[in-house]
């Protein structure tokens, strides 16, 4: 199975990324007004994390960084996670982003999606869905989608586009899911767990969470924390690249219940540091998107 995914990742922009400050988008807790990224630290940060992801065998497919983005300020379009979705029937669903500063920034992958020959179809007007706010389970062919920057309509529509036999909707305060949970995949790329952060989930979220891993015969593997900091490093290393048998988050969750459950299933658990992309709310997961 891992020799036929295809990981997807953004090059950088040429005169530097959020060069002179990142703009804070006002519904992102993660992101840091006016921080400056170290762009030396930035090329070296995105280097290391391609040599991570073709270290475990897979596939890269870099999307160019086309200079209208640049122009435009359009910088985080280095989150590839947010453009589209894909499953494993060579279907990719370009998104319709909830931000006026983050529009359009999709039809930047289509070319380069086309030349894979992937099927491209697009969302109607008024379906809002962000590619952050889902996970599609390739064996189970599910969707898990949050209502941060998604609206029902674009979940719903996003699932039927892609086929899949069931959508689930999880709602929580983190304003993408993967800021909220995360699934993990054994070797079979069968999905076994989710970790979830359960500081953003009030009590009717966390049981209707409980009830859909119930359902799924998915262990639930809840990290609670009681102060900002720690809350938002958690979320920030749980923001990972989850493959078969395999987690890449920005930093490694030593957490004894999440160690455990790794080790009694062969998980493995390597991390990347993507400090100052972090510095504008996006890690691993964010940066990166599965090609099928």
């Amino acid at each position: 199975m891992t020799s036929k995914i295809k990981i997807a990742v953004s090059s950088l922009p040429s005169l530097g990324w959020w060069p002179n400050g990142i703009s804070a988008y006002k519904d992102n807790d993660m992101m840091i007004d006016g921080a400056k990224p170290n762009q030396e630290l930035i090329r070296y940060e995105h280097k290391q994390l391609i040599s991570t992801i073709k270290k475990f065998g897979f596939e890269l497919i870099e999307i160019p960084f086309k200079k209208d983005l640049e122009l435009k300020k359009n910088y985080d379009f280095v989150f590839m996670r947010d453009h589209f979705l894909c499953n494993n029937k060579k279907d990719i669903v370009i998104c319709n982003m909830k931000l006026n500063e983050r529009m359009n920034e999709g039809e930047f992958v289509i070319s380069e999606l086309e030349k894979l020959k992937y099927n491209i179809s697009f969302l109607d007007n008024g379906c809002i869905a962000e590619g952050g706010e889902f996970f599609y389970l390739p064996n189970e062919n599910m969707l898990l989608a949050g209502q941060g920057r998604n609206n029902l309509k674009g979940a719903e529509q996003m699932a039927e586009k892609l086929k899949v036999s069931n959508l689930f909707i999880i709602s929580s305060s983190g304003y993408h899911l993967d800021t909220s949970i995360s699934p993990i995949f054994d070797n079979n790329h069968d999905c076994i767990g989710i970790i979830c952060a359960r500081e953003v989930f009030n009590n009717n979220e966390i049981n209707n969470l409980r009830s859909i891993c119930i359902s799924n015969q998915w262990e639930l593997i809840e990290i609670e924390h009681q102060d900002i900091s720690s809350s938002l490093s958690f979320r920030t290393a749980m923001n990972a690249l989850t493959l078969p048998g395999l987690f890449i988050g920005s930093k490694k969750l030593n957490q004894k219940p999440i160690s455990e459950f790794a080790l009694s299933n062969g998980i493995t658990f390597d991390s990347t540091e993507v400090s100052q992309f972090n510095l504008s709310g996006g890690s691993v997961h964010c940066l990166t998107n599965e090609l099928f």
